[in-house]
């Protein structure tokens, strides 16, 4: 009967579990959000392995054109492989199916992103970016009078920005007729 990992050696395995299950890059609020999600730990006790994980080498950050992203280490990929089997059955079954139910919504925030900018002579600057494979493949930038209006661009920007990138790429690539 195997003995399972409780407190944080068994958050910081959770963590490293997750990290080997998931095929793409994730951020830190992405993570946060699986382990909130699945009621694996609380947010301080959240913060607290990701510091230690980052510290001992067990976890990478890797900054991204959107934002850091977190890897698992070959030295946390070895310490997990070595103590897996201390995390029940269930709540590997639990992550696994949680990452394949929501890689692909994932996949998006970490490829449709935007931010703002607040001017000092009134107005925000809203800039949004499709990503691939880390390089833009669209780049807007606007300057809109009210916060309202960019976080409006922002809000739509997720479920927009495949029709706008299809629309503009139609318009700019036709040809004139002779």
């Amino acid at each position: 009967m195997p003995i399972f990992a409780h407190g944080v050696t068994k958050d910081k395995l959770t963590i490293l579990y997750y990290l080997r299950a998931k095929k793409v890059d994730i951020t830190r609020d992405q993570l946060y959000r699986v382990m909130v999600e699945n009621d694996v730990m609380s947010y301080f006790d959240y913060q607290s392995c990701m510091h230690e994980l980052e510290e001992d080498a067990f976890i990478a950050a890797v900054p991204k054109a959107f934002g850091q992203v977190y890897r698992l280490s070959v030295r946390g990929a070895d310490v997990l492989e070595e103590f897996v089997e201390s995390l029940p059955v269930s709540l590997r079954e639990r992550l696994d199916r949680y990452d394949r139910e929501h890689r692909e919504e994932m996949l998006l925030q970490t490829q449709i992103v935007s931010d703002m900018e607040e001017l000092a002579s009134g107005g925000y600057v809203v800039r949004l970016r499709a990503l691939e494979n880390s390089a833009a493949v669209m780049e807007l930038t606007l300057r809109v009078a009210s916060r309202d209006m960019a976080q409006r661009i922002r809000a739509n920007w997720e479920k927009e920005s495949e029709p706008l990138y299809a629309g503009l790429l139609s318009t700019l690539l036709k040809q004139e007729k002779e």
